[in-house]
């Protein structure tokens, strides 16, 4: 099981215009890279949506975290996608853990619309990366699996 989790309420904006939050994965009841990890969270939850769209389109997709050399790497096999935590060389990794497509597309779906809309309720909604946040949650709405 994947699941991925967002704390709007962590929202922050740095004077450079970068929007920083708190989110994670859960993989097979392991939190990566753990609860409550910091990142430019709007360009992660973007790439996390594109890559998605790339592993449902039967491609191999990597997505990094902004803040550390760690990421996600999704690939489909069969009718669902593997996912294996990126971690540096030498250090302890997790478990590849395997999801069902639609299940993966709708909870990436579910929490970027979540930090979307927790965007637009602070004003952000004309930030560049918000808007490309929007575009690409789009684009994985039309993608999204039948259950």
């Amino acid at each position: 099981m994947f699941r991925t989790f967002i704390e709007t309420d962590s929202l922050e904006r740095a004077s450079s215009g970068a929007i920083w939050g708190n989110v994670w994965h859960e993989m097979d009841g392991m939190h990566f890279p753990h609860g409550g990890w910091n990142d430019m969270i709007v360009p992660y939850v973007t790439a996390l949506a594109e890559g998605v769209c790339e592993a449902l389109s039967g491609g191999k997709a990597e997505v990094d975290f902004f803040d550390g050399p760690l990421g996600v790497e999704m690939l489909p096999v069969g009718p669902r996608i593997r996912i294996v935590a990126i971690v540096p060389e030498g250090s302890p990794g997790l478990a590849p853990c395997c999801t069902g497509r639609a299940d993966l597309a709708a909870d990436v779906l579910k929490q970027g619309e979540l930090l979307l809309d927790a965007c637009e309720q602070r004003g952000w909604s004309l930030d560049n990366d918000v808007r490309r946040l929007g575009l690409v949650l789009g684009w994985l709405r039309e993608d999204l699996p039948p259950v």
